[in-house]
């Protein structure tokens, strides 16, 4: 026994000596760049002069001795999308992480990490380690009641001391909702409230002490586990609210005052939390007999730049946390521990995303090759030369910066210039240099717009923002409609007053009623009929009102009892005025006229139309709306009409509505629906969801690489949309896919005009090629496709549609070449050069050139498509498909082509012609002919610059014709048969007078202008080798001799003498 005793302390050595190395992470909030005593060394190299720091971090800085400073670490601008960067080990971007959370909790919220975001919790698990979070959460409070939860023990963490939200006051024992403090275990599952539990709300009251206490507690709890662990403290301080900590009087402050003091002993008491967490590292048993110090990685950062007004110092840094400056986005880190490197600093930049792939190599395993992050194990300890990223990038909503090398691209607001700086000489970010290294920016630009083509769109509101502030769907589908105007008659009211409880006066006596309690209205929100509907209070006519809440638990509707007919027109009037949080800038109500397929008021709902209020012009005054609808469409013949009326928007606030009357009526004689000439696509509610067949607006975060824009034929009336919106960053509009559909069956000719500024067209994220869709089907639809095109990946056209498609807007590339591939029996007219170097095959329908269009790419046409129009080809051709030049009748120029299929068209006077300024071979061609009323004796149809040979049989000229290949010295032409040899002597050959006769000899080399006709030798030059060759073989003689292409369809008599007197016939 006495043996066993004393042993003992090295047996429980040796297995945590032997063990994987147990991984904590440290992070500080909203803390100043320079408030560390281990930053004063480096902050004289990089500001010389700069006083050193008045906040005293001792532990920090004794960490920072034993381990390696990092001092240009970057991290996202603010709070919750940091953390998302953290966890997750890419830009937060990736998984639409934009904006900082609003800490919901309901299971069907949509607020910060996806269930499914695989996290640095799970993947350390999948290393064999417990994990634990100590303080700030931050990602996200869904419960899991639809297993969609976010919480803690939801995302790989085993152990959670803290509180779910991102910020609280400091004192524990006040606080509910998500900045509770609590403690959660996830097997067995168990979730403890400890805000109003002693000793946290008595003894340890001050949350900061809390989380420190929390984190020493998790490693004495696992030290002597044989699995190692992972724990992520995240601290709050010193996030605001700012104030004095127990630290307050420590006599190291005494030089300091007011919201500076405070402040300082906020980091001061972070500091000395984190001791103790070090110090427990170094002895959790508390008796010396174990140690996990050097067997312990520890991270400790900043998660964003300084804060202002909160006392926190960032000089020499430009700006604070949410800018885009270095000193809203650099960072103090230290790594240490685990064999690194003591006392060593490394300057090359990182971001915390490199914080998961770090801890996880360190773990044992292997950094996955999705995820943005880099080990910086081996360029810490210099097993790997050179540095981790090239290309950091960093976007906080519109404000975006890159930095490659010493150069930093930044723009700092919407609508501002981008500035350029070089930190190495300008840490300060003081001198603009972009108009002066102009490529450079480009370069910049280049980088950044290549991190776009890679991220979604944000898929959560920012803070305080209402859920409607972004759009979750990614297809949206145009809703061009005829805007009725003139002057309404009314023939039939179905909502007004007391009719259908138009006046909200009937119902219960009590202020407040529920829906429950009103007539004719009822909830179709997602609610019950037990939500409040109509008060007393705030009323327009004194009476009762209707209340419009931000709410998805609360919808009006209303039966109207009417039947449709097609042409009815609608009106609705109304009163309404803004009541609580509502956003009198922004806030809107809407009224929507709508169906059901089964003629039930929560049937399948299809939206006939949604109209929207102004905004609220007299703050807290009633004001009127009047709403005319457009005319009903024969789809919607023989439905039940219902209405709905309700925000426009979520949120928290509400409004009043009073005075609600629905009208059915007439244009006043002359007044006509007339077309909407232009929709912007910004327009509120000019797109539909697909998805939910409701209204929807386009906003610049829909601008991603998954955006799929659809845009509908229209049966009676034109439509001109502008796309006046771009990415968030300020630049072109990005987008995967833009789709032309409908099937038009119109009684007159119609058109769907897009123009506006440039589209930047991009694979999606799962790799779907960028797309242009011509799916629209009936001949006398056109769509005018106007804008400019610039292909970031290749470009699939695509579709079997009917319509019209004319691209007047330039294809042009982003900065790589791409090519553009055509499929689907559909046809496209370019009317602007294509700038695009990659290759351009065409595998079925038609590309059609216009004339002056020059197509410089590569040309390749499937069996099954046709290259047609009046433009140039400048490079190569190739393929088994049909050219058929013109577009009707025209001219198209290619260079060296050998073409499978020439398809030409003649008509009256006029004939297709095919310019070739290259090597032209014709011998395998396959020709075919559209010819009506053919009036010429010639049609010059070919001009090549080398002729290699001419067509083969079976291809046959036009009846009546011949094919002459040498017209004018370089064309291929259709001649009448009948005048073949005059055409040859006087026009190809410019013969005349005697010398055009048939048995003339011009060039006096024996050989008359017949036989040169018969044999294609030139008439006007002297032929040194007689055409004819004979040969003799015992008795016999044979004569062989070449036939032109005119000769072969010219009838002649071959006859052969002896004595050159009397002559017979021979067979030819």
């Amino acid at each position: 026994m006495v043996k066993q005793c004393f042993f003992l302390p090295l047996l429980l050595v040796l297995p945590l000596c032997a063990q994987k190395p147990n991984v904590v992470v440290i992070i500080s909030d909203d803390a100043g760049y320079s408030d560390w005593g281990f930053m004063d060394d480096y902050l004289q190299t990089l500001n010389p002069g700069q006083p050193k720091s008045t906040v005293p971090t001792p532990n920090l800085d004794a960490l920072r001795k034993r381990g390696t400073l990092l001092t240009n670490a970057y991290t996202a601008a603010v709070c919750s999308p940091s953390r998302a960067a953290i966890v997750t080990g890419s830009y937060q971007q990736r998984i639409g992480y934009e904006y900082n959370i609003n800490n919901l909790t309901g299971a069907n919220d949509v607020d910060g990490l996806s269930s499914d975001a695989v996290t640095i919790f799970d993947r350390m698990k999948s290393e064999g380690y417990t994990t634990g979070v100590v303080g700030k959460w931050h990602l996200g409070a869904r419960a899991n009641d639809s297993g969609d939860g976010n919480r803690p023990e939801h995302q790989g963490v085993d152990e959670f001391f803290g509180i779910w939200k991102g910020s609280r006051n400091y004192t524990i024992g006040a606080v509910g909702g998500s900045g509770t403090l609590r403690e959660t275990f996830a097997s067995p599952f168990t979730d403890t409230v400890l805000e109003t539990t002693p000793p946290w709300n008595t003894t340890n009251k001050y949350v900061t002490n809390a989380f420190g206490i929390g984190a020493v507690n998790f490693i004495e709890r696992h030290y002597a586990d044989p699995d190692p662990f992972f724990l992520y403290v995240s601290f709050t301080a010193p996030h605001s609210p700012i104030g004095p900590s127990p630290d307050i009087n420590d006599p190291r402050l005494s030089s300091l005052t007011g919201k500076r003091k405070d402040y300082a002993s906020m980091v001061l008491t972070m500091d000395r939390e984190i001791g103790n967490i070090l110090n427990t590292l170094d002895d959790p048993a508390k008796d010396g007999s174990v140690s996990l110090t050097d067997n312990t990685l520890v991270i400790f950062i900043n998660d964003n730049g300084g804060a202002n007004n909160i006392g926190a110092d960032n000089t020499p840094l430009r700006n604070f946390k949410g800018s885009i400056f270095e000193g809203g986005t650099r960072v103090p880190m230290i790594i240490a521990g685990a064999g690194l490197p003591a006392n060593s600093t490394y300057h090359s930049p990182i971001h915390s995303i490199d914080i998961l792939p770090t801890c996880l190599e360190a773990a044992g395993g292997s950094p996955p090759a999705e995820i943005d992050g880099i080990s910086l194990l081996p360029y810490l300890d210099s097993t790997i030369p050179g540095i981790p990223h090239e290309v950091i990038t960093i976007r906080n909503d519109t404000k975006v910066s890159v930095r490659k090398g010493d150069w930093k691209l930044a723009k700092n607001a919407s609508n501002s210039p981008f500035l350029l700086f070089n930190l190495s000489e300008d840490p300060k970010e003081s001198t603009d240099l972009a108009e002066i290294n102009p490529e450079i920016v480009a370069d910049l630009l280049n980088a950044f717009t290549n991190f776009e083509t890679t991220i979604d769109k944000p898929r959560h509101a920012g803070l305080n923002k209402a859920p409607s502030s972004i759009n979750l769907n990614n297809a949206f589908v145009l809703a061009p409609q005829t805007t009725p105007t003139g002057t309404f008659i009314s023939d039939l009211t179905l909502v007004s007053g007391d009719l259908r409880n138009g006046n909200f006066n009937a119902g219960g006596d009590g202020s407040v009623q529920t829906y429950a309690e009103t007539p004719s209205w009822e909830n179709i929100g997602t609610g019950t009929l037990s939500e409040n509907f109509t008060n007393t209070s705030l009323s327009a006519n004194g009476s009762r009102n209707a209340i419009i809440a931000e709410s998805n638990a609360r919808a009006a509707g209303l039966d109207t009892g009417h039947t449709l007919s097609t042409g009815e027109i609608f009106r609705v009037t109304f009163q309404w005025r803004d009541a609580s949080n509502w956003n009198d800038s922004s806030d809107l109500v809407a009224i929507t006229l709508f169906t059901t397929s089964n003629d039930r008021i929560n049937g399948p709902r299809n939206n006939i139309q949604r109209l929207v209020s102004r905004t609220s012009v007299n703050n807290s005054a009633y004001q009127t709306e009047n709403f005319l609808f457009n005319p009903i469409i024969a789809s919607e013949e023989g439905r039940r009409l219902f209405i709905e009326v309700n925000a426009a928007q979520t949120g928290n606030g509400f409004a009043r509505l009073d005075d609600f009357k629905l009208q059915r009526g007439i244009l006043g004689q002359g007044d006509q629906p007339s077309p909407s000439a232009f929709l912007n696509w910004s327009q509120d509610s000019a797109w539909i969801d697909p998805q939910t067949n409701s209204p929807d607006t386009l906003l610049s975060t829909d601008s991603f690489p998954g955006c799929i824009l659809e845009f509908p034929v229209t049966q009676d009336f034109s439509y001109e949309t502008n796309n006046d919106l771009t990415r968030i960053s300020d630049l072109t509009f990005m987008l995967n896919s833009l789709r032309l559909t409908g099937f038009f069956d119109g009684a007159s000719p119609q058109s769907a005009n897009l123009s506006g500024s440039e589209l930047l067209l991009t694979d999606d994220l799962d790799s779907a090629p960028a797309n242009l869709a011509l799916e629209a089907m009936g001949p006398a639809y056109s769509f005018f496709l106007k804008q400019d095109l610039i292909l970031y990946h290749d470009l699939e056209i695509t579709g079997n549609g009917s319509a019209a498609f004319v691209l007047e807007g330039q294809i042009s590339e982003y900065h790589k070449p791409t090519k553009l591939t055509k499929s689907g029996t559909s046809s496209l007219l370019i009317k602007s050069s294509p700038k695009h170097t990659g290759p351009t095959s065409i595998h079925e329908g038609e590309i059609i050139l216009a004339e002056n269009v020059t197509l410089s790419s590569e040309v390749i046409i499937s069996e099954k498509a046709i290259l047609s129009g009046s433009g140039t080809l400048t490079n190569s051709l190739s393929g088994a498909g049909t050219i058929s030049p013109g577009q009707g009748i025209g001219t198209l120029t290619i260079q060296n082509a050998s073409p499978k299929r020439l398809h030409l068209e003649i008509d009256g006077n006029q004939a297709d012609h095919l310019v070739s300024t290259g090597i032209l071979d014709l011998s395998s061609t396959t020709l075919s002919w559209s010819t009506q009323n053919l009036t010429e004796v010639v049609y010059p149809i070919i001009t090549y610059n080398s002729l290699i040979d001419g067509f083969r049989n079976p291809n046959l000229p036009p009846a009546g014709y011949v094919f002459d290949y040498n017209y004018q010295g370089n064309k291929i032409a259709l001649v009448r048969s009948e005048n073949s040899y005059q055409v040859w002597s006087q026009q190809t050959h410019a013969l005349s007078g005697a010398n055009a006769l048939f048995e003339a000899d011009p060039d006096l080399d024996g050989i008359p202008n017949g036989l040169e006709f018969f044999t294609g030798s030139n008439p006007a030059e002297f032929t040194k080798t007689h055409p004819l060759k004979a040969s003799r073989r015992s008795s016999s003689t044979s004569v062989s001799y070449p036939i032109s292409s005119l000769g072969q369809a010219t009838l002649f008599r071959l006859q052969s003498s002896t004595d050159l007197i009397n002559w017979d016939d021979s067979f030819p």
